[in-house]
């Protein structure tokens, strides 16, 4: 969370007084990962944006990298098609 707070551009003060928190316990949950199903919720609802969006997309692809890949055709044997 704390890396897609960064990315945002947004200022934790920002977030914090628009989810309702005050500054400085915004920024330790920043630091500990501990927020609220509620919270994080609040704060993507903010800060989403496509830059943000391609960013997310880009670190689930290099911690994807190293899986194995298998062709489509492989997936319709197993399936009987």
């Amino acid at each position: 969370m704390a890396i897609l707070i960064n990315k945002s551009g947004y200022k934790n003060a920002y977030l914090a007084e628009q989810i309702g928190i005050p500054a400085p316990t915004f920024s330790i949950k920043k630091q500990r990962g501990n927020w609220t199903e509620t919270e994080i919720q609040k704060i993507l609802a903010i800060i989403e944006n496509e830059r943000l969006e391609d960013f997310f997309m880009l670190e689930l692809m290099r911690s994807e990298k190293d899986e194995p890949r298998y062709p489509i055709s492989d997936l319709k044997k197993n399936l009987g098609w």
